[in-house]
């Protein structure tokens, strides 16, 4: 009696230590996943009106098709990709271009370049940008 209460004990951890030991489940493994290098970008200290420019680099660390739909920004700044739109198969990388427009006010900017994809776990990408806009000194 006891060596078959053992064996059913033995058989009801076997299903909880396989499921601990395997990897979360992710909604499709198939699918696109978007990365861009670097994640956010400090311009530094600029001049009111200067312009400024850094390349990102985007990639597909997934394992499907991914599609670049649209790129908006929060800023005076603009975004640019070689082509548009733009498919990018598993492994691959394009670069994307952003210039920022120092306004003609002084203070710290806090922006955003927003790339929208078919990436099912994060169909919006966020890029911050940052600059301090300073105003030479007069007689220096």
């Amino acid at each position: 009696m006891s060596s078959r209460v053992l064996a059913l004990l033995v058989l009801s951890l076997l299903p909880a230590a396989s499921r601990a030991d395997a990897p979360a489940a992710s909604p499709s493994p198939a699918a696109p996943r978007i990365a861009v290098e670097p994640p956010a970008f400090d311009f530094g200290t600029i001049k009111p009106g200067g312009v400024v420019q850094r390349e990102f680099v985007l990639r597909n660390i997934g394992r499907a098709d991914l599609v670049i739909e649209e790129i908006v920004s929060s800023c005076n700044c603009t975004a640019i990709l070689e082509e548009t739109p733009q498919t990018l198969r598993p492994g691959a990388r394009t670069p994307m271009r952003v210039r920022l427009t120092a306004p003609a006010e002084a203070g710290k900017l806090q922006k955003s370049v927003l790339i929208k994809s078919n990436d099912p776990a994060q169909r919006t990408l966020e890029v911050k940008i940052e600059a301090l806009v300073v105003r030479p000194r007069s007689g220096s």
